[in-house]
């Protein structure tokens, strides 16, 4: 598995683990919206689909101030605003769960 990688991208570390596809942003708590969607799509291109997860109080690790994206394959669902995307591929194609669970494949909890 390749390691992840950190470059600074609008001033700000971005750490990106391909094998996953995950970005974290560390910032002050002055990234905007609009800053990150342009990381998103300078990492992985202006059409590329990915989701910011908030977890369940229970499960929240909060020990930098980043934000997190998640790459969704072609085969992942996510609620189109504007009804365009119609159905996509088979799940298993380059889907988030096919890669979280094969990047936690034998690690110990």
């Amino acid at each position: 598995m390749t390691e992840p990688r950190t470059l600074t991208l609008l001033g700000y570390p971005v750490t990106i683990d391909d094998a996953v596809g995950h970005l974290c942003v560390e910032h002050e708590g002055q990234l905007t919206w609009d800053q990150l969607f342009e990381i998103k799509n300078t990492v992985w291109g202006p059409e590329a689909r990915a989701v910011e997860i908030y977890p369940r109080c229970s499960r929240l690790v909060n020990q930098i101030c980043a934000r997190h994206l998640w790459r969704l394959g072609e085969g992942d669902f996510a609620p189109d605003l504007l009804n365009r995307d119609g159905r996509l591929s088979a799940p298993g194609e380059d889907a988030l769960e096919d890669r979280f669970n094969a990047a936690w494949e034998g690690a110990s909890t």
